[in-house]
């Protein structure tokens, strides 16, 4: 990077993957836009075909696993901004940064709970 600081450097929260990797859906046209991969308090990663407009706005929802399901709500309602795109490792896939908007103490819980009960342990993410 131009500033001499890799991403990894300027990030504050550390991401989780989680055990599953969750549908993602642009509810505005109603189309799967990929699969999270990881997530933590303020956004997530976003691994699919296409890539998502940079600074653009989305209303998303994220499948819930079915052990969730069974408890209450089918899936995470937020909004978030795409706020970076590459092309990745495992071609012809994009990865997608997306930042979350606003999300209410709902989402924020229910994110937190996501990792959870799901996440897998510190330092084994894959990359």
């Amino acid at each position: 990077m131009a500033d001499g600081l890799l991403l990894s450097d300027k990030r504050e929260l550390v991401r989780r993957e989680l055990i599953y990797y969750l549908k993602v859906t642009d509810l505005l046209n109603s189309q799967e836009i990929g699969r999270m991969v990881d997530i933590h308090a303020k956004g997530l990663l976003l691994m699919g075909t296409m890539a998502l407009t940079t600074g653009r706005d989305y209303v998303i929802s994220l499948e819930l696993p079915k052990a969730l399901r069974e408890q209450g709500d089918a899936n995470i309602v937020l909004k978030a901004r795409a706020i970076w795109c590459r092309p990745s490792l495992t071609q012809p896939y994009m990865e997608n940064g997306l930042m979350f908007i606003e999300p209410s103490e709902e989402t924020i819980s229910a994110v937190a709970r996501l990792i959870q009960i799901f996440a897998l342990p510190e330092g084994t993410m894959s990359v």
